[in-house]
């Protein structure tokens, strides 16, 4: 199963420290063959995340250099599968999610490109710790994943 994963769920699965650690890292119990996908849109999400937490303290200093050198070594080894995608095709997508669903239900910009990207990079399921975007991605036909709480 090819899975898109949300900066949500790299960063509980990368930080030991995150609310959702022990519920992320069940991904695996649940569905030992999953391929959590790699794109450019995550690089620019989660190593910012990665260096937001760290400059408010969550994370130690220098950790999230750390964390962004492991996981670029572990995309290269091919752990987690690096796919593009069409930037054009993915805003437009964008744009059709929001005229469909942004007057009937809470829809943030950023969750329509996370959306819009899995449905772009054929993910056959999503993967999230954001209800509103669980909700969007339900709605516009994208299988979502639901993590056992530990």
């Amino acid at each position: 199963m090819r899975i898109y994963g949300d900066t949500s769920w790299w960063l509980a699965y990368k930080c030991r420290r995150d609310t959702h650690h022990a519920t992320a890292i069940t991904l695996f119990d649940l569905e030992p063959d999953a391929q959590v996908l790699w794109t450019p849109w995550q690089r620019v999400e989660v190593f910012n995340t990665f260096r937001q937490v760290e400059r408010v303290g969550l994370i130690g200093s220098g950790e999230s250099r750390q964390l962004i050198r492991l996981l670029e070594q572990e995309v290269r080894l091919g752990y987690w599968p690096h796919l593009e995608f069409e930037w054009t095709s993915a805003v437009r997508t964008a744009c059709e999610l929001a005229a469909e669903h942004s007057l009937k239900m809470l829809v943030r910009g950023m969750d329509l490109f996370h959306v819009a990207i899995a449905i772009e990079c054929g993910a056959d399921a999503f993967l999230s710790f954001d209800g509103e975007q669980y909700a969007l991605a339900e709605v516009a036909g994208v299988t979502v994943v639901q993590l056992q709480t530990r």
